[in-house]
């Protein structure tokens, strides 16, 4: 804002503009019996290991339902290099894990009169991703994982999550 130029302008105008127009459009998010059914979270994750061939970077991609509507979705490149699938499912699993812990605190900060069936369940594909999520210890294969990605641990024991084996082609 301190040095905006007229292209700044012209593309403020289109935003303002954009969010005039599409102002009706939306999700809507209504189950038959708002009193008694419990509202359904879940998400799907995936990783693509080492899918950027000049990198080597693995590409993440998931995707959060509320209701059986999409309410978040995202593909990005993983921040390192992984050094097997296992690795890049366990941290695209963290990834769709943060977003279901981010969408359940702002509802409850939001204080909507809904009851979300818990525990969110998380669908992953890769089986050794599924064990390192739900096992601590670690073995002389998967010691590399970084620990910023074993978070996942503690909402699996508190019942906020649960991470489910899904085939690829089943998602």
């Amino acid at each position: 804002m301190d040095k905006a130029t007229e292209g700044h302008m012209k593309e403020l105008c289109r935003v303002i503009n954009y969010a005039l127009d599409t102002q009706n459009i939306g999700l809507k998010l209504k189950p038959e019996d708002n009193n008694n059914k419990l509202w359904e979270l879940k998400a799907y994750s995936d990783a693509d290991f080492a899918g950027d061939k000049e990198t080597h970077i693995s590409v993440t991609g998931y995707v959060v339902y509320l209701m059986n509507v999409p309410v978040c979705w995202q593909s990005h490149g993983q921040k390192s290099v992984t050094l097997s699938t296992t690795e890049a499912e366990y941290v695209a699993c963290s990834e769709v894990v943060k977003e279901v812990l981010f969408i359940l605190q702002l509802l409850r900060h939001l204080q909507v009169k809904i009851k979300i069936q818990l525990p969110t369940r998380v669908h992953v594909d890769n089986i050794g991703a599924i064990f390192l999520a739900e096992n601590q210890n670690s073995s002389d294969r998967t010691k590399h994982v970084d620990n910023r990605y074993h978070f996942v641990r503690q909402y699996i024991k508190d019942r906020t999550v649960l991470i489910e084996f899904v085939r690829s082609f089943d998602k």
